[in-house]
């Protein structure tokens, strides 16, 4: 593969639309080559599609092809770069060229020198205007783009304002040139009103202050009316216990001359500890002298302050509240298991509390190990790991261990030690702590026991002798002795038909070094024979054998028996 650097260039492309072109990646060697990573820098104008997948190694006069994808999103000279990285450490660069091209409208405010610009998403500030009469401001729209444009609509939305110029649309607009038009405010109420000015797609936010009446704010808490204005602008709650809550009246009243307009009323965040209830249908006109209420609660899920803001249209107030410690967790059991289990066994595991929480819990189920031996590796909840999430319902008891339901599997493993479980609990909103300072936990433990043979084969024949393979799982991680038993054929006899061997010493070896400790107490015995005699005419020395059996024992005791037929 040749390292010299190349360029690939996609001329001008319009903005917003895509060049693509293929990329292909020959092996000129003579032998195989191994691509690690293909990398484009510039990923917001130039990307990579249809990449294999990673490694891939291309034989010698092999290929790769990938697609690369040019997207300008502005109107400008745009460069990237491709990065080949190759298995032996060296890189392959490819330079990546394109020009955006387009038309670019912006939109100014041709009254002030040099003229402001405003672009989409900003706001035009109409001049304050008295409720009945007219304000307005001059837009100008501009092409700085580097090709034709088109203004092809001009509309005005939003209460109180209009078009004060008629705009003849479509209409083309060369590089440089302009189009002015004319926006009018006739507020017809007062406060902060808004509306949009939208050109073709691009939508820019108009905004002017009607003067006229005066709205006046105040709360009711514990029989008390509090006003809020300029030097009053938050509403306090006292302290409520988390999983409970606390209300108070807002109350709205135009002291004005004229009608009050409100368009909206609203918490200013979104899962905000607050709400609002009662308020009444939005907008809403208040006559002079007239109020109305509304509702505001105050159900906190955290300890300590929780701010937020309440906004009436433009006019905002903070909120203002704490949350104290909510009620203790009731008793709990983990049930499906106790005192000695089975080793490799998978008992399964239940969580409940003795009487329903007001609010959700969520919490974590954690598997500890101990013992004089080395730790099980596979010793783990049925999902994987030694930690397990789950969530208890609103006002229920019973645990939920995400798609195992309302039971959880683990694996005991094949070692003698120890297994305490350990939950965690805090409220789901919030994640406010609910663990009692001496969690109950649940304790079980695998015994030490004689070995536990699963299965034996032969292996390795030929015309004089075999090899005995035997696996099994010892909790103690010790063997003594390991026993065969040969059944011999109808018509052959063999002088010794029972053999012990010691094993202890390679036991011991196996289980003391660091290779074991990731399978447990299991093991994998080996012992080869050799058989000498004379056997029938055209028979071998192995068909005199038909069976041969296995047990192993260590210092608790002597294992199953397993057996292998040979005949």
């Amino acid at each position: 593969m040749s390292d010299n650097n190349g360029v690939i260039s996609f001329g001008f492309t319009t903005v917003n639309t895509a060049s693509q072109a293929a990329l292909s990646l020959t092996n000129v060697g003579t032998g195989p080559g191994i691509i690690s990573s293909i990398t484009v820098n510039n990923g917001s104008h130039f990307r990579l599609t249809a990449v294999p997948l990673l490694p891939v190694t291309v034989q010698a006069g092999g290929n790769v092809q990938v697609l690369v994808i040019y997207q300008p999103t502005e109107i400008q000279f745009d460069t990237g770069q491709i990065t080949i990285t190759l298995a032996t450490g060296s890189a392959i660069t490819i330079d990546l060229q394109g020009v955006g091209t387009g038309s670019n409208l912006i939109y100014q405010l041709p009254a002030s020198n040099p003229p402001p610009i405003v672009p989409p998403g900003g706001t035009i500030q109409l001049p304050d205007t008295n409720v009945g009469e007219t304000g307005s401001v001059v837009v100008r729209i501009v092409n700085a783009g580097n090709s034709s444009g088109s203004v092809n609509s001009v509309t005005v939305v939003g209460q109180g304002f209009q078009l004060g110029t008629v705009v003849v649309v479509p209409q083309a607009l060369a590089p440089n040139s302009s189009l002015t038009f004319t926006i009018n405010f006739t507020p017809s109420q007062p406060g902060t009103l808004n509306g949009m000015l939208v050109i073709n797609s691009d939508v820019i936010n108009l905004s002017g202050v009607g003067l006229g009446p005066r709205l006046q704010f105040s709360y009711t808490t514990a029989g008390t009316t509090i006003a809020l204005g300029s030097s009053n602008t938050s509403v306090v709650f006292s302290p409520v216990v988390v999983t409970q809550s606390a209300q108070l009246s807002f109350d709205v009243k135009n002291t004005g001359t004229t009608s009050a307009f409100i368009s909206n009323i609203g918490i200013g965040q979104t899962n905000s500890p607050y709400s609002l209830s009662g308020v009444p249908s939005l907008p809403v006109s208040l006559a002079p002298g007239t109020d109305f209420r509304f509702t505001i609660t105050f159900k906190p899920t955290t300890l300590g302050f929780s701010n937020g803001t309440i906004q009436i249209d433009t006019t905002t107030f903070s909120l203002t509240g704490s949350g104290t410690q909510p009620p203790a967790l009731p008793a709990y059991t983990i049930g499906g298991a106790s005192g000695a289990i089975a080793p490799r066994s998978q008992p399964k595991l239940t969580l409940a509390l003795a009487a329903p929480y007001p609010v959700a819990i969520s919490g974590t189920l954690t598997l500890t190990v101990s013992g004089d031996l080395p730790a099980d590796p596979a010793v783990q909840f049925a999902s994987g790991g030694r930690t397990v999430p789950f969530v208890i319902p609103a006002n229920s008891t019973g645990a939920v261990f995400g798609s195992s339901g309302g039971q959880i599997g683990f694996q005991s493993g094949t070692v003698a030690e120890t297994i305490v479980l350990t939950p965690s609990f805090a409220t789901q909103a919030g994640g406010i702590d609910l663990t009692p300072a001496t969690p109950s936990v649940l304790q079980v433990a695998v015994q030490p026991a004689a070995p536990t043979l699963v299965a034996v084969s032969v292996s390795g024949q030929t015309a004089t002798g075999f090899s005995i393979v035997v696996t099994g799982y010892t909790t103690s991680r010790t063997l003594t002795n390991w026993t065969v038993k040969f059944t011999t054929a109808t018509g052959f006899t063999m002088p010794t038909t029972q053999f012990t061997v010691n094993v202890q010493p390679v036991a011991n070896q196996w289980f003391s070094g660091s290779a074991s400790q990731a399978f447990g107490g299991q093991f994998t015995i080996t012992v080869p024979f050799a058989f000498q005699g004379t056997p029938p005419s055209g028979q071998s020395l192995l068909s005199g054998i038909a069976a041969v059996s296995v047990t192993v024992s260590n210092e608790l005791g002597t294992s199953n028996s397993v057996q292998a037929t040979l005949q």
